[in-house]
């Protein structure tokens, strides 16, 4: 029996374009052939913005459970038994579903859906990114009770508190829903103090299940938000430009704690982890001193491609770092607020090389200003820098027009069209096009892009030699 059932949907429940299936497979040969980190290694992860929530929820004497539909799935389930089971077991007061990602409304929505003919006196509640800038929409489809807006802990609190004790929600701040066949939408909820953090509620998830099926990858958060305002970026709509860090000492914990539970490589998922090096140096140096083995990767902006800050990196077990590269063309950069120069783009790459640092690079193809010329020039870059294993892990995105985005909020500004409205396929390897840019059609765009998945997978099947 639990209070709150955190359900989160299966990932892979959603169409993709036909050259994905065989990157994704060909990048996952290549990081074990070469024992990389990062996002070779895959997208099956634990969901540690829900476990989060959990551990909060938990220290309020909130009790929680888990269902974690990719598992389900992956071990051969059917997701409606799964969930259906799993509201039996648990008779939760409140489903709550990951709402992160605009490819996974569908998913939500089917989960709603199971939950209220299961029992429509469950409250169903969903929150992150996506679901932030979708508030509206996604409420008036009468399937979900409430949306979390912004950072979630403390709102979900105050809500399944209010529910339990059979309170009103309107002064439960950052929230929205509908009462009375009113919208109701509270004022939003200042960010709190991350320091105050519990670690995530791993024991309450199917952890061992899931590493037998990752390899024992995991997923951490040391900090959160970006003062970076690139355009194409919810980061900055939905964080504020506001950057956060736990403890150093905490995050050494976590990682002690994953060690200890089988965890080969963590992701930090942080949106800009080198923003403060004394701290990442202060993470490192407890890494040393604990004597900790596993390996982990993070996401760096290119000008931190420093040696020293590399070799910092290194000795604390650091070997992969993702970075945006974006773009070929100054231009493009800067329209976008990318804040490297193009220029020093090898140099930095040479430099992580050289500290022993894998790199994952991505590239995006669509953003307004990109033009056939530029586009074909980016995926010659992808290709020659792959071949030089100086970006070992190449991710070419098609751009997404995401709300919350300066970009996606106002497209007829930045001169693109977008074609293609079905959310299912508002992710960075659809099928079919989303978006023109401000010179070439939709159609065009994800012409070249697709070329350019194709190109580096062939050129991974010649490093693998298949």
């Amino acid at each position: 029996m639990s209070d709150v059932l955190f359900v989160y949907p299966n990932i892979f429940n959603i169409p993709v374009h036909p050259e994905f299936d065989r990157y994704e497979r060909l990048m996952l040969q290549f990081a074990e052939e070469r024992e990389l980190v990062g996002l070779a290694r895959g997208t099956i992860v634990p969901p540690t913005a829900l476990l989060l929530l959990s551990a909060y929820l938990k220290e309020h004497q909130v009790a929680t459970s888990f269902l974690d539909l990719t598992v389900e799935c992956c071990e051969g389930k059917d997701k409606h038994e799964a969930l259906l089971a799993a509201l039996q077991k648990e008779d939760p007061l409140v489903v709550a579903v990951n709402g992160m990602e605009d490819c996974f409304l569908s998913e939500l929505y089917d989960i709603a859906r199971v939950t209220k003919r299961y029992n429509e006196t469950i409250t169903v509640v969903t929150g992150g990114v996506s679901a932030t800038t979708r508030d509206v929409e996604i409420l008036t489809t009468s399937l979900v009770d409430f949306v979390v807006r912004g950072e979630g802990e403390q709102t979900l609190l105050s809500l399944v508190q209010a529910l339990m004790r059979g309170n009103g929600v309107e002064s439960v701040r950052g929230l929205s829903g509908i009462q009375e066949g009113r919208l109701l939408r509270t004022e939003d909820r200042p960010f709190m103090d991350v320091t105050t953090l519990p670690l995530p509620d791993r024991e309450n998830y199917p952890l061992a299940r899931l590493y037998a099926l990752n390899g024992g990858v995991d997923l951490i958060y040391a900090s959160r938000g970006c003062s970076g305002s690139c355009a194409f970026c919810n980061a900055p709509g939905y964080w504020k430009r506001v950057w956060r860090a736990r403890e150093p000492g905490k995050v050494v914990e976590e990682l002690a704690r994953l060690e200890e539970m089988g965890a080969t490589s963590v992701h930090i998922y942080d949106l800009n982890f080198g923003l403060d090096k004394r701290w990442v140096a202060e993470i490192c140096a407890g890494v040393r001193k604990e004597r900790l083995e596993i390996v982990w990767d993070c996401e760096l902006a290119l000008h931190d491609f420093t040696k020293p800050f590399l070799q910092t990196l290194y000795d604390g077990n650091c070997r992969g770092a993702f970075c945006g590269i974006e773009a070929v063309n100054q231009l493009v950069l800067d329209s976008v607020h990318k804040s490297y120069r193009s220029h020093d783009l090898m140099r930095y790459l040479r430099t992580a090389k050289a500290a022993g640092i894998h790199v994952d690079g991505g590239y995006i193809f669509g953003l307004p200003e990109d033009t056939d010329q530029g586009l074909q020039a980016l995926t010659r870059l992808a290709g020659k820098l792959l071949e030089e294993d100086l970006v070992e892990t190449p991710a070419p995105f098609l751009f997404v027009p995401f709300l919350g985005t300066e970009i996606g909020d106002d497209p007829a500004r930045s001169g693109i069209e977008i074609v293609n409205q079905n959310t299912e396929e508002w992710h960075f390897f659809p099928p079919n096009p989303l978006a023109s840019t401000r010179y070439l059609s939709a159609e065009k765009v994800h012409r070249e892009w697709a070329r350019c998945l194709t190109n580096v997978s062939n050129i991974l099947e010649s490093k693998l030699g298949t």
